[in-house]
């Protein structure tokens, strides 16, 4: 019994077809390791700056070490930009690629059923503007803001995707002089990845405190060096007795203000005493 026959990827290239375009999918990159080399970073700068007796040749391993991870952090961000901008742009790309080839499709019937010259070449040269627009929706840098082809407009019929003449009345982005430029050089898939400008981060500004309400210092102490201890306890009692009735007096202006006294709960003793004894003896 014969084995099986390997898999090899010539085969799987045959297999495509010549109007369709090898798909080379690049691994995507992860913001954890974004992170992990901003670390990296990190590491090496604390370690040079805080230590001042390096040798020679450690600190020029850890300049060349900082270096490297520079240019891995350059291409990492390159390389998380352009996957963001790529989700961010798909279904614009798909629903303009699948306008662009209808165009294209339909000039074509139009091309292989005219007899006159003139027609021939008027669709000839709108053949050339619907395969600019077919490469530009392919082709177009997946680094850079996508302009849309066909904008949506107010005053525009049901179907403005089947007109003849709707590219001829709106204006195309800049970048589609370019798709045109690098169709005559063969130089569609360097410009489709094309690496451009990471945008500079924005580091957050400070948030600057606010001043805080100053705090009331706490009271002198009186001098007491000479005095003794009995006398230092009685002008502490006193301090305490000038406090507690201080609390008191304030207690009884909030009471004041909804009637209340300080007799409130005392009992009354008559001025007029001396003839009694107390209640205890009395008949």
């Amino acid at each position: 019994m014969a084995g099986k026959r390997k898999f090899d990827d010539s085969d799987a290239r045959e297999a495509v077809h010549e109007s369709r375009q090898i798909q080379e999918y690049k691994k995507q990159m992860h913001a954890s390791s974004v992170n992990d080399i901003k670390k990296r970073i990190r590491n090496v700068r604390r370690r040079m700056e805080r230590v001042e007796d390096l040798p020679a040749n450690v600190r020029a391993e850890d300049e060349r070490a900082l270096a490297a991870y520079q240019q891995e952090l350059a291409a990492a961000e390159a390389e998380k930009l352009r996957q963001k901008m790529i989700k961010k742009y798909h279904m614009v790309r798909f629903f303009e690629r699948q306008k662009a080839t209808r165009q294209l499709k339909r000039l074509r019937k139009l091309l292989l059923a005219t007899e006159s010259i003139e027609e021939v070449e008027t669709l000839k040269a709108q053949m050339h503007i619907a395969e600019v627009d077919l490469n530009y929706t392919q082709y177009s840098p997946l680094c850079e803001t996508y302009i849309s082809l066909y904008p949506p407009q107010k005053n525009s019929s049901e179907d403005p995707a089947d007109a003849p003449k709707a590219d001829d009345s709106q204006p195309k982005p800049p970048m589609w002089l370019e798709v045109e430029k690098c169709m005559g050089e063969g130089t569609l898939n360097k410009l489709r990845n094309r690496v451009g400008a990471v945008p500079a981060i924005k580091s957050k500004p400070s948030q600057q405190m606010k001043p805080g309400k100053p705090k009331s210092l706490p009271a002198p102490l009186p001098d007491t060096s000479g005095l003794n201890r009995r006398q230092r306890r009685s002008q502490q009692r006193v301090q305490e007795g000038d406090k507690k009735g201080k609390n008191k007096s304030m207690g009884f202006e909030k009471n004041a203000i909804f009637g209340a006294s300080q007799t409130v709960g005392r009992k009354e003793v008559p001025e007029n005493d001396d003839d009694s004894d107390g209640g205890f003896f009395e008949a």
